[in-house]
């Protein structure tokens, strides 16, 4: 069945002749829906009808984050994040992932545009869900076996992403001299031993080797300056923002290898595994928590203006 799809003329139209009064647009099609819709149960009043709509629906079908800012501007253009329409009022709220977004300072800033404080939305998934729950029913794995081996979900994610540390201080390095190249958030590392393992020194300093050549520096210059972008990594590690820096979707990845390491020689269902965990983690987490603050105080600035 094929998605509806509307102009941007179209859409506002269907917006105001909808019973809907609070409209919600997110970036993803495979966290993004369920996640926000069970925020937003959990913060709005029950007298609010709202929908979640991704990018995909926007005109085009392109999806992602600059189809959301593309149409946020349209609306803004038109005055119409706000509308009246025979006796109706409607909202839109545009909800995105930070991204690195903040240290680029190319956030928009509007009351109907809300950001993750995390890197994503996945980040919040992981942090906040039962891991345990989440990789047994996944991989269809006696629970006990994984009990005392993946830990508290927080220290967890702490501990993986700072096995990625070199990964996320090349991907600052190339940001920070607007290079583009092979270290990206676009991609997992190709610097561990493996998505769960240490970072290969060898293959670090083939990396590094290799970009210096294409900025014309030396590999003692690059280093050096890698060094740098560690630093500033490092304290976002010793003050407990890993998640602003470690893009959420890397998670999957190291979790489904970590289940390979300790399953090793067990039966288990490994296939499609990293695709399945973001829905199955995301199934375990308690929507009550106090973590929704953040999201609720912002969505309810604008269900209060309708």
């Amino acid at each position: 069945m094929s998605r509806l799809i509307h102009s941007n003329s179209g859409h506002i139209r269907s917006m105001q002749i909808s019973n809907t009064q609070l409209f919600i647009f997110v970036e993803g099609k495979q966290s993004d829906p369920y996640f926000f819709a069970k925020v937003c149960k959990a913060s709005l009043p029950d007298s609010i009808e709202f929908e979640i709509s991704t990018a995909q629906q926007i005109s085009g079908g392109a999806g992602g984050k600059e189809a959301l800012i593309s149409y946020f501007r349209c609306l803004r253009r038109k005055s119409a994040l706000i509308s009246f329409f025979e006796g109706k009022r409607t909202a839109c709220i545009f909800i995105l992932d930070k991204d690195i977004d903040d240290i680029k300072r190319k956030q928009l800033r509007s009351t109907h545009v809300i950001y993750t404080q995390y890197y994503d939305v996945q980040n919040y998934i992981f942090e906040h869900g039962d891991l345990v729950t989440g990789v047994a029913a996944a991989a269809s794995i006696d629970p006990r076996k994984l009990h005392g081996v993946l830990g508290n979900s927080s220290e967890w994610c702490r501990r993986v992403s700072h096995l990625w540390r070199d990964w996320i201080a090349l991907c600052f390095r190339l940001i920070e001299d607007g290079i583009r190249g092979e270290a990206n958030y676009g991609a997992p590392s190709r610097i561990q031993t493996r998505n769960c393992g240490m970072t290969d020194t060898i293959a670090l300093e083939s990396l590094v080797r290799t970009l210096a050549q294409r900025t014309n520096i030396s590999f003692d210059e690059m280093m050096r300056k890698v060094e740098l972008s560690n630093k500033k990594i490092d304290r976002y590690f010793k003050t407990g923002q890993h998640h602003r820096i470690f893009k959420g979707k890397w998670f999957s990845l190291i979790l489904a290898d970590e289940v390979e390491r300790i399953m090793t020689g067990q039966p288990h269902d490994c296939n499609g595994l990293a695709g399945r965990l973001p829905s199955t983690v995301a199934a375990t987490i308690n929507f009550n928590d106090p973590w929704i603050e953040y999201f609720k105080h912002r969505l309810c600035a604008v269900a209060a203006m309708l």
